[in-house]
């Protein structure tokens, strides 16, 4: 089904607002999953220290606070890692079905730009 030029014109500004989206979305991910490497390194040197070192733990700009209870920062972090890894693939799912939607407008574009391409020498 060719498309009129309002059409296709509709179509462009809404391939346009999707791949904003889309960008806008892989940044995210690309920022969560930073922070899951993070919380994963942290977890991993959390893990090999011995039980009498003292642990501090970054609260604000220039703060340290020492902990008290190890354990309970390792639970605290472990449920960061848990919950920043269900978003990170929930962000993937939407990305990837919104990269879809964007490769789909761009075919049906394609195929309407050429028709409309063929009209204007065809009809000269």
């Amino acid at each position: 089904m060719a498309m009129n030029q309002e059409e296709v014109q509709g179509k462009l500004m809404e391939a346009q607002q999707l791949q904003q989206q889309l960008q806008n979305l892989v940044t995210q991910r690309q920022q969560l999953q930073m922070k899951e490497n993070d919380v994963e390194r942290a977890l991993n040197e959390l893990e090999k220290l011995k039980e009498e070192t003292p642990v501090y733990r970054n609260v604000g700009k220039n703060i340290l606070v020492k902990v008290e209870e190890k354990d309970k920062l390792i639970e605290e972090l472990k449920d960061d890692l848990e919950s920043t890894t269900v978003r990170v693939k929930a962000l993937g799912r939407q990305e990837d079905k919104m990269r879809k939607t964007f490769q789909k407008l761009q075919k049906e574009l394609s195929e309407s730009l050429g028709g409309l391409n063929q009209g204007a020498v065809g009809g000269g």
